[in-house]
């Protein structure tokens, strides 16, 4: 008969599902970790395990298992099977107990201290940002929450008005991503100065910064801890840096380069950052999917972004008085091909530290 000494609650975080403790009676337990997703069933785990002197076995590093589904579902299930078995011989095994123990998982990356995820999916959007969010006029500005609630927004103005607006739902399914841009709120003869965005018990406030510089770079759409997109704007300054790596050779007189590698590297400044703003920064820098956005016409293209590696970064927060947050890296295209040109940028000396007006 199969015991178990723990058991799962119904939703766990991919970052920190519990070891599972349990015992048998006979000689050895067939144990079977499957990941189940829109109908298919994929076999993350299966192998016979043997108990220790208290007949006791424990299935431990559970997360590690599923890492490779964490990065590609937002949500999946998963299903422990323990098969006890009696070995009479080597050729005549007899099943004597099967139970299961399943729970539906949230990917994250992080280890939430003090709330489950069941309370964080139903009370927190899906981001690690725990405060206010900068955001600026003409910026694109996206959340993701799982459930169907219904967002609205509280925008308050400059002559005191609090207006609710509508919010627009962009994608359905495992997870509801919405897009609170600011420039969605606007009014005709008032100024936005902060806006609130609820869903069910979800809150995120947003302040509109109205002294950002007109030109940004770079704008960065990148997936977070949670596995759902999000966008970061630098305000800091854009430097360009070309290198070229060249292979050359002497034929008779006459010397050539027979190969020429274009690396172009771009260093960026996020800019001044609240300490929240800092924290969530970081979301960023430890991403392994990155892409630019391009700015075109003063907004960015959703639709043509271009894959980056962050090769290198500085990143430091610290309590001294004089301190301001303010993170540094450097990125490089993910193509091998660095020799990019965007016909639409035409006329314009960087990719994004110029005005977009100027010729």
């Amino acid at each position: 008969m199969i015991t178990f000494m723990s058991s799962w609650p119904g939703r766990l975080f991919s970052s920190d599902i519990p070891d599972l403790r349990f015992s048998i009676a006979f000689e050895r337990a067939l144990v079977t970790v499957e990941v189940l997703k829109n109908g298919s069933v994929e076999t993350a785990f299966s192998e016979l395990l043997y108990p220790d002197n208290d007949n006791q076995i424990c299935l431990s590093d559970i997360d590690l298992l599923v890492l490779p589904y964490s990065d590609r579902y937002v949500v999946f299930d998963v299903r422990v099977t323990v098969q006890e078995q009696n070995v009479y011989s080597s050729d005549h095994v007899s099943v004597i107990d099967t139970q299961t123990v399943s729970a539906s998982v949230v990917t994250c990356k992080a280890i939430v201290k003090n709330m489950t995820a069941a309370d964080f999916c139903n009370n927190r959007f899906l981001t690690l940002l725990d405060g206010t969010k900068q955001t600026a006029s003409g910026w694109k500005e996206i959340l993701s929450y799982i459930g169907n609630d219904t967002p609205v927004c509280e925008a308050t103005y400059d002559d005191g008005s609090v207006v609710t607006h509508q919010v627009t739902r962009l994608s359905g399914g495992d997870f509801t991503m919405i897009d609170v841009s600011p420039d969605n709120f606007l009014s005709s003869g008032r100024q936005l100065l902060q806006y609130i965005i609820r869903a069910g018990n979800r809150r995120q406030e947003f302040v509109v910064v109205s002294d950002f510089p007109t030109d940004i770079g770079p704008v960065l759409l990148f997936a977070n801890s949670f596995g759902v997109e999000e966008i970061a704007y630098c305000t800091g300054e854009h430097h360009q840096v070309s290198t070229f790596d060249r292979s050359q050779s002497r034929i008779g007189r006459t010397k050539r380069s027979y190969a020429i590698e274009e690396k172009e590297t771009f260093k960026a400044d996020t800019g001044i950052l609240s300490f929240p703003m800092a924290n969530w920064w970081r979301e960023v820098l430890r991403s392994k999917s990155v892409r630019l956005l391009p700015v075109i016409n003063g907004g960015v293209a959703l639709n043509d972004m271009v894959p980056v590696v962050i090769s290198s970064e500085k990143a430091e927060i610290s309590n001294a008085a004089d301190h301001l947050p303010r993170f540094t890296f450097e990125y490089e295209y993910a193509d091998r091909n660095h020799n990019v040109w965007d016909i639409r940028r035409e006329g314009r000396i960087f990719d994004n530290t110029f005005d977009y007006t100027f010729n």
